[in-house]
């Protein structure tokens, strides 16, 4: 009897005998008609000179290439043959993809790279600095385009600098010996005119586009400059075997011109900052000074000091001498005269007004003496400058201490104020005072 299929079980046999005898498929089309879905899902058409077949990346996988999908792009993906039953037709499931040629130039890439990198063409320590403030910067790109527009006009509006563009082609069969020969030439270029920082730039591109930065003869002669060099290829996700070996791997051409030179403002606000401190030291400098001079003049009113009170005493002395001369002679005159005889006759309260008022005169005028000298020593005098904020230092011996460093050869010494004294003790063990 003649078997009959609904149409559920015969679209179930296709789907699964597709699946079994093409589950493991390499594919090489050009894309187009890119659909992504807003599950995630990709939908597209992979097409040849001859035939289109439908294609879907589920979300997953495409996620894990991290790659974006154009019209135009060819690619080789990898994936199994299926049907889609509603619609009666087959599709091609993809799990991974990637531009078409671009494995093999990847396998060449790394096995060139780990050649490099064992003969130490990457290594850190043989980088060069990039000069702060370049006089000349020397830009290899391609004369035309957003690239050196983007370079001039960032240095320009950053720190206005000589440009040396050396034109060359940046993509193509002929770019990297044009790189490599302009490389060599700026190094040898004389010293006035010699470049001090080169840029190696281009815009983004395909992988294909790319390669002239992976040739060997590029990355040699970058690493063989005796000038430093900023490469700046492709976008920020895009890295080439340059990148390894320049002196500084800029994300952007934009961000290679920032790299290069400084920013005026910044400068600006450094030299000002500079200049403020610089202000600062300048006065610190000149109040120690004023100390140590006030600490010099310190030692001159001790000086005095000491030579007015010696003078206070030997006025003391004379006043005291002369107070008692004057009573002695009064007394010697009182007992000449004879009281009793009537042609002397003496107002004895007369005299001692007399001897009282020439007393008090002669105490009167060197008190006056005395005040005089008293005020020229307030006014000399180092305590007057204590009470402006001022000590005075010095040891237990009344040697004069002016410095810290000093201070440290002492275990002991005091700190005079204007209202006192304070004996400070000293920890042997600390090597500063303070």
């Amino acid at each position: 009897m003649e078997e009959i299929f609904t149409v559920s079980r015969l679209s179930a046999i296709i789907k699964r005998s597709l699946e079994t005898n093409f589950d493991n498929i390499k594919l090489t089309a050009e894309v187009s008609a890119v659909k992504v879905h807003f599950s995630g899902h990709v939908y597209f058409s992979l097409k040849d000179e001859y035939a289109v077949i439908d294609a879907i990346c589920w979300k997953g996988n495409f996620q894990k290439n991290n790659k974006n999908l154009e019209n135009g792009m060819k690619i080789t993906c990898y994936g199994r043959v299926s049907s889609y039953p509603l619609q009666s037709k087959y599709q091609f499931i993809i799990e991974k993809f990637e531009e078409a040629g671009i494995g093999q130039l990847l396998k060449i890439i790394e096995e060139r790279k780990k050649k490099l990198l064992l003969e130490g063409l990457f290594d850190a320590e043989k980088k060069k600095k990039i000069p702060k403030f370049p006089h000349i910067i020397g830009v290899i790109t391609s004369p035309t385009g957003a690239v050196i527009r983007d370079i001039l006009h960032r240095i320009n509006q950053r720190f206005p600098s000589n440009i040396l563009l050396w034109p060359v082609l940046v993509q193509g069969t002929e770019s990297s010996s044009q790189i490599t020969f302009a490389i060599d030439k700026m190094n040898k270029l004389p010293i006035i005119n010699r470049p001090d920082v080169i840029i190696v730039a281009r815009g983004g591109g395909s992988f294909e586009d790319l390669m002239p930065f992976n040739e060997e003869n590029v990355i040699r002669s970058v690493y063989n400059s005796k000038i430093p060099i900023i490469s700046a290829v492709g976008h920020e996700t895009d890295t080439t075997l340059i990148d390894y070996v320049s002196d500084l791997r800029a994300p952007t051409p934009t961000a290679a011109a920032e790299f290069a030179v400084p920013e005026k403002i910044q400068i600006k606000y450094k030299i000002d900052s500079l200049f403020s401190q610089i202000c600062i030291i300048t006065n610190s400098i000149i109040k120690r000074q004023k100390l140590k001079l006030y600490s010099n003049k310190l030692l001159d009113i001790r000086t005095l000091l000491n030579e007015k009170m010696q003078l206070i005493d030997y006025i003391s002395d004379r006043l005291y001498n002369s107070a008692f001369n004057i009573i002695n002679k009064r007394k010697i005159e009182l007992s000449r005269i004879d009281i009793h005889k009537p042609t002397f006759k003496v107002n004895l309260q007369e005299l001692f007004k007399e001897m009282e008022f020439s007393f008090f005169n002669k105490i009167k005028d060197y008190k006056n003496k005395l005040n005089l000298v008293s005020n020229n020593l307030e006014s000399g005098s180092y305590i007057n400058i204590l009470r402006k904020g001022f000590t005075l230092i010095e040891t237990d011996k009344k040697k004069l201490i002016t410095s810290s460093e000093e201070a440290k050869n002492y275990s002991n010494f005091i700190i005079n104020f204007f209202d006192g004294k304070l004996y400070v003790h000293k920890d042997s063990k600390q090597t500063e005072l303070f």
